[in-house]
């Protein structure tokens, strides 16, 4: 059963720790705050997954519709995302064109954005985001599947 732990904060930020289970901490914490842009910049921090998306793309729909503007969904603290975590990403961005917001998600993991290219999601969500080091020949693609570092070790 998910639990919602609220905590009001003074600058509009509210958390909500969603709970898969008595066996430990919170999965997955949620919370937002407003940008210098007026830009809405939603944390996840913990996993998306099964047991904590629903509350997720609840929150995300929560946000878009009280806070209007631009929301980023900040990815940096996510430890772990499941395919169904990225389907509650899908349902996001669904709910934020619908409602005629932009949304963009920001600082995936590598593990994380090596999924979404292999789904084909990097198209939807890493579009404005310029890889670090394109990857060109199929030499560096051998390289970066296998995790060899070019050069001197």
């Amino acid at each position: 059963m998910l639990t919602h732990v609220a905590e009001e904060r003074p600058v509009g930020d509210v958390t909500v720790a969603a709970r898969g289970d008595s066996w430990g901490p919170a999965a997955l914490k949620l919370s937002h705050r407003i940008g210098d842009a007026d830009e809405i910049i939603v944390y996840l921090d913990g996993e998306l997954d099964i047991a904590s998306a629903e509350q997720a793309v609840s929150y995300v729909r929560d946000v878009i519709d009280h806070r209007r503007g631009p929301v980023i969904v900040n990815l940096a603290a996510l430890a772990f995302c499941d395919a169904r975590g990225l389907a509650a990403l899908v349902r996001m961005a669904r709910y934020a064109e619908q409602s005629n917001c932009p949304l963009q998600v920001a600082s995936p993991s590598p593990s994380l954005v090596k999924i979404m290219r292999i789904t084909g999601l990097n198209r939807r969500f890493l579009a404005s985001q310029a890889p670090a080091q394109p990857i060109d020949s199929s030499a560096q693609r051998a390289e970066s599947a296998f995790g060899a570092h070019p050069g001197p070790g």
